[in-house]
């Protein structure tokens, strides 16, 4: 009788696994290009620790959710970056207000709905262009208060812009 290899066992286990995998990677929105990927990070953590491991099909489970779970801070992270320097310029008002005004006022007028310690932040930043440290200090927040309170005025933000303009 010949016993199935580690390799055997795995492609058995990912075939078996296959459609609760899939739903997952779909429960957290994972594109389609990158899905392929967490999953071989997730096979090759359960491949360094195979010999520990007692339950492959949970802890591949539990593994690539936590993988799903780091994609999704990350793309948010990149959402958020992005609204930060090219429409925060634009507020600032140093390239492209003739461009497009209607974005610009529209942020303005957000900014403007902010509470005032956002406002401030906002206006040291990319108004006057401080640096991260110049504004917490301006401020009289440490840099990580600082960044955690960029981060969330700019969920704000980006929310608000995604909703579209209001009266």
């Amino acid at each position: 009788m010949k016993y199935p290899t580690d390799e055997e066992r795995f492609a058995r286990l990912v075939e078996s696994m296959r459609p609760r995998l899939q739903a997952l990677l779909k429960l957290y929105r994972v594109a389609p290009e990158d899905a392929e990927d967490l999953l071989q990070e997730a096979l090759l953590a359960l491949w360094r620790k195979r010999v520990q491991v007692r339950d492959h099909e949970n802890w591949l489970f539990s593994a690539l959710r936590y993988e799903c779970l780091r994609y999704r801070r990350r793309e948010g992270r990149r959402i958020y970056s992005a609204l930060d320097e090219p429409a925060l310029e634009r507020l600032a008002g140093h390239c492209f207000e003739e461009a497009n005004p209607g974005l610009h006022q529209d942020l303005r007028r957000l900014v403007r709905c902010l509470p005032a310690r956002h406002r401030a932040l906002i206006h040291l930043r990319y108004g006057l262009g401080l640096t991260p440290e110049e504004t917490a200090s301006r401020l009289g927040y440490r840099l990580s208060s600082l960044k955690k309170t960029t981060t969330r005025c700019l969920q704000t933000l980006r929310r608000q812009l995604d909703r579209g303009p209001t009266l």
